[in-house]
């Protein structure tokens, strides 16, 4: 028998980059955090991959998909909070827009239908930043944040009629629009009647900008990847204002940490509303990152091109690739991995965010500090690099005997 004191909670996507983080964290405060059992829901079987030497408590797995509210009844069952991670990450051109609203739309509405179905009281989803990444002021390439609060920040408001013209007010098509309508639904689902009539469901939704650290398996591999191809050469294509304020992996699960503690003793405070999480990670153009993190691991020394290439014209170039593979994706099923026009409005973009919310409604300061963020992160990546470098060249030599 759960007590009042001694919780449920269930982390959506726990097997995966934030999940995993938040679930460490989690682990290691039980006691304090009031916290009986923690399940993860992935489509995998929950495994410790991020910080296996920081392991502290077991997690009972749970193999579900939310595409298929059937298969998520059990994991649901019995439990007080829900962490809702779980989505699609894709930034692919043409986007999927079926795949995107059957992980990031569909399958947000069925954790909510649930959260009501079994009496859940709190739920707590991970939407993004780039939500509030639209033209500024007219112009169709590039985003200005600058210092914004939740308030402050500009979003869309979505128009059922004209879904695709709602899409189209995005710098980053298909994926950013996705998530602002899941984010939607879960903060519209805020004050909810439960279907025992005896309580209500609080929500919030956590916007952490890009997200680095150990188990990330988009933002620093597929860079990393890119440049060892190239002899660590990056092409200057941002031009001279684009700033990106970027989070580390475990202030941003901290973040999630402090709404559940605050929806449990304070909900008004931030219920129904999003909240931005950052930290202290030194606001630069993505490429300055990169070289530092080369730079702490001791395994590479990024550079950048004698050539550059101002924006307007990488923007212009971008733009006719992509109509390009967009007239020919119904025939030759052409697509790109990534979207050249969101790499290049993102770069050249300015985007820093204010967590005066976080600071004053959820108590939140960054729990790890920048520095050790990144000695972290540069440990993860070293080890990442040496790991995947042996398969390649396991592979080579293969094809070579």
């Amino acid at each position: 028998m759960v007590t009042e004191n001694e919780e449920i909670v269930l982390v959506t996507g726990g097997s995966g980059f934030i999940g995993q983080h938040i679930i460490h964290l989690l682990s290691c405060d039980m006691f304090k955090l009031g916290i009986k059992e923690i399940r993860s829901l992935d489509l995998e079987p929950y495994k410790n991959t991020t910080n296996p030497e920081r392991e502290c408590v077991a997690v009972r797995s749970f193999i579900g998909d939310i595409r298929k509210p059937e298969t998520l009844l059990d994991a649901f069952r019995g439990v007080d909070t829900v962490f809702h991670c779980a989505g699609l990450i894709s930034l692919q051109y043409p986007p999927n827009y079926a795949e995107l609203d059957r992980h990031n739309v569909d399958g947000t509405r069925a954790v909510v239908e649930l959260c009501v179905q079994e009496n859940i009281k709190r739920l707590i989803y991970t939407s993004c930043a780039s939500v509030c990444m639209v033209p500024f002021k007219g112009h169709s390439s590039f985003a200005m944040v600058i210092n914004q609060t939740e308030s402050k920040a500009t979003t869309p408001k979505y128009d059922a009629q004209n879904p695709n013209n709602f899409d189209g007010r995005f710098l980053i098509t298909g994926y950013s629009s996705s998530k602002l309508r899941a984010e939607t639904i879960v903060l519209n689902s805020n004050g909810a009647l439960l279907y025992n009539q005896k309580g209500y469901l609080t929500t919030t939704a956590i916007r952490p900008p890009l997200t680095y650290g150990e188990g990330d398996q988009h933002f620093l591999p597929k860079i990393l990847t890119y440049l060892r191809q190239r002899d660590y050469t990056y092409p200057r294509i941002a031009g001279a204002g684009g700033k990106q304020q970027i989070a580390y992996a475990g202030n941003v699960a901290w973040g999630h940490i402090c709404a559940y503690k605050t929806l449990k003793t304070s909900a008004k405070n931030i219920a129904g509303l999003p909240v931005f999480i950052t930290d202290d990670t030194p606001i630069n153009d993505i490429s300055r990152f990169i070289q530092k993190i080369g730079l702490a691991s001791g395994k590479y020394t990024a550079q950048r091109t004698a050539w550059y290439l101002p924006h307007f014209l990488f923007f212009f170039m971008a733009t006719l690739i992509e109509l390009f593979i967009k007239f020919l994706a119904p025939v030759k099923k052409m697509k790109l991995e990534y979207s050249l026009r969101a790499i290049s409005s993102f770069t050249a973009s300015v985007m820093m965010f204010n967590r005066l919310r976080a600071a004053i409604h959820m108590d939140y300061v960054p729990l790890v500090e920048a520095d050790v963020a990144l000695e972290r992160t540069a440990k993860w990546v070293s080890k990442w690099l040496e790991e995947n470098h042996s398969i390649k060249m396991e592979e080579t030599l293969k094809k070579h005997c």
